[in-house]
C-alpha cells in the first residue's frame, strides 16, 4: 500500500503467509508440502514437537498443521503451550489424526488449542480448502493491523505538524526580529533561481550552503555556471534534463554528486518547484546533503552480498567435503603401491598433507556459516609456517621464489590453527597474483611489542604480539586502494578472477584473535602484509570473541 505525505513516499509490501506443517514421517511431510504449497505462501517443516514451539516463537504463521502423534510431545501438548505462550496463543492450529473421531479428544484439543481436525488419510481438496481460508483470514488480519498502525502514524504526524504549526506562529507573532537566525540555523540550504532554458544561476538565501559545499552564497553570484561545472560528469546529462522538464512537471526532485570546494564529492538531495508571483515565474529550492544515508544504503548492499554467500555456502563445502573425501581415500590407496619409490611417495605425502588441510579448512567456514565456536589452542606460528611451504610451492608456480626469517625463541599464539593456515595461504594466493612475471615470496616470523591494543587505544602496559609479515615485489598499488583492500567484496582483480572475500576473512580472522592486520605498499615496488596476533599467556589464554564474519570488523 503507498502513503503520500509531503515527505519521501514509503511502499509497504506485505512478505508471504507462512504454514507450518508438522510430522515425524518426512514422507508425510513431502505429501502435506505437495498439497498446501502455493506461489502466494511457503510451507515451513517441522519433525518434533520441540522444533514446532521453536519455530513458532520465531514467527508468525497463518496457519499449524499438527500431526496429533509425535515422538517428544504429542500435538495436544504442543497446541496446550502454543495457547499458553502470548507469542504463539493466536496462531490457529489444525489437528492430523490417524484415527476416527472421538468426541471426547476432539473437546480436549480444542480446549489445547486447536481450531480444526483433520483425518488421515488426508482429502487434499478439504485440507487445502480449510488452509486456504486461514490464510486468507491471515492476509485481512495483516492488512488490518497494517492500516491501522498507518492510520496511527499519520494521527501522530498530523498532530505533530499541527503542534509544529501553531508554534511556528506563536514564534512569529511575538518574536519576529528572530526570522534570520531561524533560517539560518536550518539544515538545508534554501536557494531561488530564475526559470526557463539557458544556464541555472542559483541564488542562496542563508550562509548554510558554506557548511555544505565549502562556498558561501556570494561565491555562486560571482560565478554563474559554479553549480553545472561541479556536477559530477556521470550525472550531468540526466540532471540538466530533469530540471529543463521543470516547466512542465511543476516541480523536481533528484539526487546527484556535486564536487564541493575541498575536492570531495557530496551527494545531494535538490529539490525545487516553480513559483509564479506578480507575473514573474521562478524556482524556490533546497538542498540536502545525503552523503551520510547513500554510505549506509552501501554498507547494506555489503550485508546483503555476505547473507547471500552465507546461504550458498553450506551446501557447496557440503558438496567439495564430499569430493575431498574422495580425493583423500584414492591417495591413501596410491601410497600403498607406490611405498617404495620415496620421491614419489615424499610427493604423495605433501599432496595428502594439503587436502587435509582443505578439509579441515571446510570444517571451518562450515562452522563460520553456522556460527560453530571455532577450536582455539596454543599454535607454534613456526611450526605452522613450514609445514604449509611445501603446499605454497606448488601453488605459486616455479617461478616464485620463497623466503622465510624467523625470530629467535618466537612466542606462540593463542587462535585456530586451520583458521592461521588459511590466512597465511590468502595472503601468499594474493602476492602471487600480484607478481603476474615471477618474483619474491617473503614470510617473516617476529616478535614484536604496541603500546596499544588491536583496536588502537592505548594500554595500561606494553602488549606482545608475534607478527607474521608476507611481503612480494610485484606491482604493488597506491594509499587510496591500500585502505580498501580488506573492506569486504572490494578487488583489484579482472571479473571472475576473485570475489573480493580472502583479505576481509583474513582480517576478521586477526580481529576475532585479538589482534589485527595492516598493509603497506608502494606502487612498482611491492606491497607488505602485516598480521599481528597475540602471544598466547599460557596461564590464562585471552578469550576469542566467537563472532560471524562482521562487516564493522
Amino acid at each position: 500500500m503507498l502513503i503520500e505525505t509531503s515527505a519521501p513516499r514509503i511502499l509497504y509490501q506485505a512478505a508471504k503467509p507462512q504454514i507450518l506443517i508438522a510430522d515425524d514421517d518426512p514422507q508425510n511431510l513431502m505429501a502435506l508440502d505437495a498439497i498446501l504449497a502455493a506461489p502466494d505462501r511457503e510451507v515451513v517443516q517441522a519433525r518434533s514437537g520441540s522444533e514446532v514451539l521453536r519455530r513458532a516463537r520465531q514467527n508468525d504463521f497463518a496457519a499449524v498443521v499438527l500431526d496429533m502423534r509425535m515422538p517428544d510431545l504429542d500435538g495436544l501438548q504442543v497446541a496446550a503451550r502454543m495457547k499458553a505462550d502470548q507469542r504463539t496463543s493466536r496462531i490457529p492450529v489444525v489437528f492430523l489424526a490417524a484415527y476416527d473421531p472421538d468426541e471426547l479428544q476432539i473437546a480436549s484439543g480444542g480446549a489445547a488449542g486447536a481450531i480444526d481436525y483433520v483425518f488421515k488419510p488426508v482429502n487434499p481438496e478439504l485440507l487445502r480448502a480449510k488452509i486456504d481460508i486461514l490464510v486468507d483470514l491471515f492476509r485481512k488480519t495483516e492488512e488490518i493491523r497494517r492500516l491501522a498502525d498507518q492510520e496511527k502514524r499519520l494521527l501522530l504526524e498530523n498532530l505533530r505538524f499541527q503542534k509544529e504549526r501553531l508554534a511556528a506562529e506563536q514564534r512569529l507573532r511575538h518574536r519576529e526580529e528572530h526570522q534570520s537566525l531561524v533560517l539560518q540555523s536550518l539544515p538545508i540550504a534554501l536557494y531561488t533561481a530564475s526559470s526557463g532554458p539557458g544556464l541555472r544561476r542559483l541564488r542562496f538565501t542563508n550562509d548554510s550552503i558554506r557548511r555544505l559545499s565549502g562556498f558561501s552564497s556570494s561565491d555562486f553570484l560571482r560565478q554563474p555556471n559554479l553549480w553545472e561545472a561541479r556536477l559530477n560528469p556521470e550525472e550531468h546529462g540526466r540532471v540538466i534534463q530533469a530540471f529543463a522538464n521543470i516547466e512542465k512537471a511543476g516541480s523536481a526532485s533528484i539526487e546527484y554528486r556535486w564536487r564541493c570546494a575541498d575536492g570531495t564529492e557530496k551527494h545531494v538531495f535538490d529539490h525545487a518547484v516553480l513559483s509564479e508571483r506578480d507575473g514573474r515565474r521562478e524556482l524556490l529550492g533546497f538542498w540536502l546533503d545525503v552523503s551520510d544515508r547513500k554510505s549506509l544504503e552501501t554498507d547494506l548492499l555489503h550485508a546483503s552480498k555476505l547473507e547471500a554467500v552465507g546461504r550458498l555456502t553450506g551446501g557447496i563445502v557440503h558438496d567439495f567435503r564430499n569430493m575431498l573425501s574422495v580425493v583423500i581415500g584414492n591417495l591413501d590407496l596410491l601410497h600403498l603401491l607406490i611405498r617404495d619409490n620415496s620421491g614419489a611417495c615424499r610427493r604423495l605425502h605433501s599432496a595428502l598433507e594439503g587436502a587435509q588441510t582443505c578439509a579441515e579448512l571446510t570444517g571451518r567456514l562450515l562452522a563460520f556459516v553456522r556460527r560453530r565456536a571455532i577450536e582455539t589452542d596454543v599454535v607454534d606460528v613456526i611450526e605452522t609456517v613450514e609445514s604449509i611451504v611445501d603446499l605454497l610451492t606448488c601453488a605459486l608456480g616455479a617461478n616464485i621464489r620463497i623466503r622465510t626469517n624467523y625470530d629467535r625463541d618466537c612466542w606462540p599464539v593463542f587462535v585456530d590453527r586451520p583458521q592461521l593456515e588459511a590466512a597465511i595461504v590468502n595472503l601468499a594466493i594474493n602476492a602471487r597474483d600480484a607478481m603476474p612475471n615471477g618474483g619474491q615470496l617473503g614470510i617473516c616470523v617476529e616478535n614484536i611489542r604496541h603500546a596499544t591494543d588491536h583496536r588502537g587505544q592505548e594500554a595500561s602496559q606494553s602488549r606482545e604480539y608475534v607478527r607474521i609479515t608476507v611481503s612480494d615485489t610485484g606491482v604493488g598499488m597506491s594509499a587510496e586502494i591500500a585502505a580498501k583492500i580488506f573492506e569486504p567484496f572490494f578487488t583489484t582483480k579482472n571479473v571472475g578472477k576473485g570475489s573480493g572475500l580472502g583479505l576481509s576473512m583474513v582480517r576478521h580472522f586477526a580481529r576475532q584473535s585479538n589482534g589485527d592486520v595492516t598493509a603497506k605498499s608502494t606502487p612498482g615496488t611491492g606491497t607488505q602484509i602485516r598480521l599481528d596476533l597475540p602471544r598466547a599467556q599460557l596461564e590464562a589464554p585471552p578469550e576469542i570473541e566467537q563472532t560471524l564474519f562482521d562487516l564493522s570488523a
